[in-house]
């Protein structure tokens, strides 16, 4: 393949990979406002223990099938390259077929876990999406190999558009059709399913295009060693788990905090957990066997016996076995409830108060305890915001790192090979110093721009817009760590040390989980997000202790002071707009979601705009290294430096020039 198509070839996934990204991290905005944050808490359960298990499914082959294809088939070797591509290819078959199992099996037990038990719907609506994904990682790893970029590319943007169409049409259309909220989460989760088709679809249409020639290649071949899965999978998984260790690292994160949340954040006295088909309940502190076991109304609305659970919740109730119908009473909750009528709280129906099948025995939605329980409900509309609106704001600023990340291991790896050492501390120093300044200006921007960018994205009420923002704002503001630890995961992986990303990562989710149970109870969901940040600190920094030692690194050097001020200038620019707005807003006659984007906008413009012109004037960086930044980066300098907005790059002139030697 010429330098040429692979560079053609490299743009494109890069491309495609942002653009899935961003796709991926905006469904959630039209997800929020039909679900609400009560629907994005069960969405996002099912979300991360899926996508979690999904990189446990894959096991990192990809990666290391790619680096092997690119190996064989450089010498000619393509009946090896095939051999080792159908021995992954069947491993991932296997893997994702016992994955979709598990997920299948395990779904009540671990919504009960995680203390919302509705989200059961939802992990089984995602779990076929695990028949397909392994096999398509194995395929992109397979072309990857081959130099050839194209399926990988097309194949994660025709994922996203198929997953964010599914995600969005499809609750809608199940609201519309009169199914609860639990149903049309399992909908959005659903979208994860039709992404897998159209990117299977996408693989399979290019790997038949090319299978004629694979066949002539083999056929070429003279001679070819007959390898045995043994030694395939011996090798693959040696040069893949260190891989899967550290891809973990931020979905193991996000399913620690789905996990233990509501658990963290409820009082023991304010939890109920049950199980459907099953009689053990527990309610508080309190153990009870129930007289019947809940049950699918409709497929779609736990039901669970109303006695027992309201006693058992200290309320008062009396059954009218003439009139079918109950007398309920609890704190300020007072009703009665009818036989075969809807059971409503705030005006909104719930289920029927009906009798268990084939029993008369009373049963009730199990929503109709839960959403009495002020401070559980509190707990789950703060993880619809963590998981809905944070974290996929969140997932902005690491964009460039993940690119950054991806690139800067051949560059490391190809100096390190060399020993040129010069090169691996030149290149280190500089990726880690593009990552901070263009990094952390996007992490300030929606750190200090929290309240009108939520307030313009997402739906919220009077009571949740102030707690939505400074979430985001906390989360956001983590995500400078999270990028350096990527990148230095990266240039570690370049460095030929993929072990020690692997150590770092899990000595980080150890320092995750004993925050999380150590902050929650002191700060809430602010000690849960500060212990994320944490683990992002302590992975960059054993990261960067131990790069440290192959090289040195100069990060910022003297720069360290313009960078710092023209960081601090943007905060100053971004909260004072903030403060205006707030007084503006009572006198702007406006829909709110407008102000606030409007705000937002000016916000961008004169924050990250004073960013970068005192970046370049306090001298945070050099005018020679804009050529280092992403294209639009460089586009946006020589615009302004035409203009004298910042200083003009000169092109530095050899000394054979300023002598005049030919």
């Amino acid at each position: 393949m010429s330098k040429n198509s692979f560079l053609k070839g490299t743009l494109i996934l890069t491309l495609a990979a942002i653009v899935s990204r961003v796709l991926g991290v905006g469904q959630r905005v039209p997800l929020q406002h039909i679900m609400g944050n009560d629907g994005m808490t069960l969405y996002t359960i099912s979300y991360n223990i899926y996508s979690m298990l999904l990189i446990i499914a894959t096991l990192g082959v990809p990666s290391a099938l790619s680096k092997q294809i690119s190996e064989y088939t450089a010498i000619g070797k393509y009946h090896e390259a095939y051999q080792t591509y159908k021995a992954a290819r069947n491993f991932a078959l296997v893997t994702g077929f016992v994955m979709f199992m598990f997920m299948i099996i395990i779904a009540p037990y671990y919504a009960e876990y995680a203390l919302a038990p509705q989200a059961d719907l939802a992990i089984r609506a995602i779990a076929p999406a695990m028949l397909l994904f392994p096999l398509i990682a194995i395929m992109r790893g397979y072309f990857q190999g081959l130099q050839f970029m194209q399926p990988t590319g097309l194949s994660q943007i025709m994922e996203q558009i198929l997953r964010v169409a599914t995600a969005v049409a499809l609750p809608l259309l199940l609201l519309y059709m009169g199914y609860n909220k639990d149903v049309a989460v399992a909908g959005a989760s659903f979208g994860a399913v039709t992404g897998s088709i159209a990117a299977c679809g996408v693989m399979i249409y290019f790997y038949k295009k090319r299978r004629a020639e694979q066949k002539q290649q083999i056929a070429a071949q003279a001679s070819h060693t007959k390898l045995t899965y043994r030694q395939i999978y011996s090798k693959m998984i040696r040069l893949s788990l260190p891989i899967t260790l550290s891809a973990l690292a931020v979905p193991l994160i996000y399913f620690i905090d789905t996990s233990t949340s509501l658990r963290l954040l409820t009082p023991q006295e304010e939890r109920i957990s049950v199980a459907v088909n099953h009689k053990e309940a527990t309610v508080g502190d309190k153990e009870i066997i129930l007289p019947v076991a809940p049950y699918l109304y409709n497929n779609n609305t736990t039901m669970v016996p109303l006695e027992p659970i309201s006693k058992a919740m200290g309320a008062k109730l009396t059954w009218d076995a003439d009139k079918k119908r109950a007398f309920y009473e609890r704190g300020p909750v007072k009703m009665t409830l009818t036989l075969d009528q809807d059971v409503k709280l705030s005006k909104k129906p719930l289920g029927p108060l009906q009798y268990a099948p084939e029993t008369n025995v009373p049963s009730v939605p199990l929503r109709f305890f839960t959403e009495q329980l002020h401070t559980y409900q509190e707990a789950v509309e703060t993880l619809g915001i963590l998981g809905g609106s944070a974290q996929s704001l969140a997932g902005l600023p690491i964009i460039l790192a993940i690119a950054l990340s991806s690139s800067i291991i051949p560059v490391v790896s190809s100096a390190h090979s060399r020993r040129d050492s010069r090169e691996v501390q030149r290149m280190s120093s500089m990726a880690l110093r593009v990552a901070l300044i263009t990094g952390v200006p996007a992490a300030l921007y929606l750190t200090v721009a929290a309240y009108p960018v939520n307030g313009f994205l997402f739906s919220n009420t009077e009571a949740t817009y102030t707690k939505a923002a400074w979430i985001i704002a906390f989360l956001c503001f983590g995500t400078i760590f999270q990028i350096l630890m990527m990148t230095s995961s990266g240039i570690l992986q370049g460095l030929g040390r993929t072990d020690l990303p692997m150590r770092h990562v899990a000595i980080g989710i150890l320092t995750k989980l004993v925050g999380n149970y150590a902050l929650a109870p002191l700060f809430g969901i602010y000690g849960i997000i500060m212990a994320t940040s944490l683990c992002f600190i302590v992975v960059m920094g054993l990261n960067l202790r131990a790069i440290s030692r192959y090289t040195r690194l100069t990060i910022l050097g003297e720069k360290w002071r313009g960078f710092l001020l023209s960081s601090l200038l943007l905060c100053a620019i971004g909260l004072s707009i903030v403060w205006i707005g707030f007084k503006l807003q009572p006198f702007v006659s406006m829909p709110a979601f407008l102000f606030f984007g409007i705000e937002a906008a000016i916000i961008a413009g004169c924050s990250l705009g004073g960013y970068g012109i005192a970046l370049f004037w306090l001298k945070g960086i050099d005018v020679q290294e804009i050529r280092y930044f992403p294209h639009i980066a460089q586009r946006i300098y020589h615009l302004l430096a035409r203009y004298r907005i910042v200083p003009a790059y000169v092109e530095p002139v050899n000394q054979q020039q300023k002598s005049g030697l030919p």
